[in-house]
């Protein structure tokens, strides 16, 4: 048994980004667990008092010729770049660079990991556990024999899929298979993937879902003549919310009789042209309302479901991992309508708690899915949403299931 854990992280606890974390920091309390960020950034978030946070990998220096340093002492004492080049065939100069600067990343962090553990008394007894699976898990990989670490790694979905990568390319990634302890995937389709693509060994890959709390809050369907839409994510260009609009449109013609209010929660880059094609396409539809609510954060965002009703989480997301978002909802027993992307078919069972849509998600498709207007009223449906949270993503028995094992390595 261990209780000595090293975190490391992208930025967390600095804002913004590995939001769940927020959530599964709470269930190291029993734990010596060390935070080392590789980002800095001037917002930090708060952490338990048992925490610590060790800055000494936060880059110092994005100059160019420091990169060019790395890149050049990884050609001269690595062979897997050798190895790379020639088993993943890069000879295109579009792989090429990106190649180069994953070895620079690798051997920027070997160096730097070398340098802080040397310091170290011992690392016989500690779990490094890394939340992404990228060059800082291969130089730990690499390091690993020589500091005698039990070594761990969370995997989402860009760490994962090399079809989500520019080339259709992920560098390094099936060189490091072996060397490690554990890697915690996040659905039961990504295992698959990582030994047909990889080759991981199966006994290396364990799925370890993330989760939100429980808030004990119910959202509530609204009134027969009504529904209540909402979103949540950022206003970007991947997010297709003028699917959303363009559905509105099709709805209001083809259920005349039904009020149709949507409420989207958040803010991003095309924020403005958004609002100003909603304001063109609905604006003069009078069964068709439409509210943007701005950023709200974690608890402000429960606070919402709690004092609306809300019959339906919609999602018309390009790409995604395993959104908070629809576990926010399904928590607060809302069901959903989502695409079937990345770890989305993990959390949406057709026409059990919501409707999973293909992944192409045409505009007429979410129509469809939305004319179903008794189905998210359906008390039974809106069960079965809380339910299969509590199944799959209730934070206390994911993190503290998860906590039990790191600390059995």
């Amino acid at each position: 048994m261990t209780n000595k854990i090293i975190l490391i992280t992208s930025s967390f606890p600095f804002c913004p980004g590995e939001q769940f974390l927020e959530t599964e920091i709470d269930y190291y309390n029993c734990v010596d667990l060390t935070i080392m960020p590789l980002v800095g950034h001037s917002k930090v978030r708060g952490i338990p008092d048992n925490v610590k946070v060790d800055k000494r990998l936060i880059e110092q220096s994005k100059s160019v010729a420091i990169k060019y340093k790395y890149l050049l002492n990884a050609f001269l004492t690595r062979k897997l770049v050798y190895q790379e080049i020639v088993l993943s065939k890069v000879f295109s100069i579009k792989k090429l660079k990106l190649l180069f600067v994953s070895i620079s990343k690798y051997q920027r962090f070997y160096d730097i990991f070398d340098k802080c553990f040397q310091v170290q008394n011992s690392l016989n007894d500690t779990v490094v556990y890394t939340y992404w699976n990228t060059e800082a898990t291969y130089a730990l990989q690499s390091l690993k024999k020589k500091y005698g670490y039990k070594l761990v790694s969370r995997i989402h979905g860009g760490d994962i899929y090399k079809e989500r990568r520019p080339e259709s390319y992920m560098p390094l990634k099936h060189l490091f298979t072996n060397d490690i302890d554990k890697i915690f995937t996040i659905t039961e389709s990504a295992n698959e993937y990582l030994s047909k693509t990889y080759g991981f060994k199966s006994d290396a890959l364990e799925v370890s879902r993330l989760g939100v709390d429980d808030c004990l809050i119910v959202s509530h369907s609204s009134v027969n003549s009504k529904l209540v839409i909402a979103t949540c994510s950022f206003i970007t260009e991947v997010k297709r919310l003028d699917r959303v609009v363009d559905a509105l449109v099709s709805l209001s013609k083809k259920n005349p009789s039904i009020n149709f209010e949507w409420k989207h929660i958040g803010n991003g880059s095309l924020e403005d042209k958004i609002k100003q094609y909603a304001k063109e396409k609905l604006s003069n539809i009078d069964n068709v309302k439409y509210d943007f609510l701005g950023e709200l954060d974690n608890q402000e965002v429960y606070v919402f479901y709690k004092n609306n009703a809300v019959d339906v989480f919609v999602n018309v997301s390009e790409s995604e991992g395993v959104p908070v978002s629809i576990m926010e909802a399904m928590s607060c027993h809302i069901p959903i309508v989502a695409p079937n992307t990345g770890g989305v078919s993990d959390m949406v069972l057709n026409e059990v708690n919501g409707i999973l849509l293909s992944e192409e998600c045409e505009t007429g498709e979410i129509v469809n899915a939305l004319s179903k207007i008794d189905f998210f009223k359906s008390k039974e449906i809106r069960e079965n949403s809380y339910r299969l949270y509590l199944e799959k993503y209730n934070a206390k028995n994911n993190y503290t299931q998860f906590v039990e094992v790191l600390k059995r390595l």
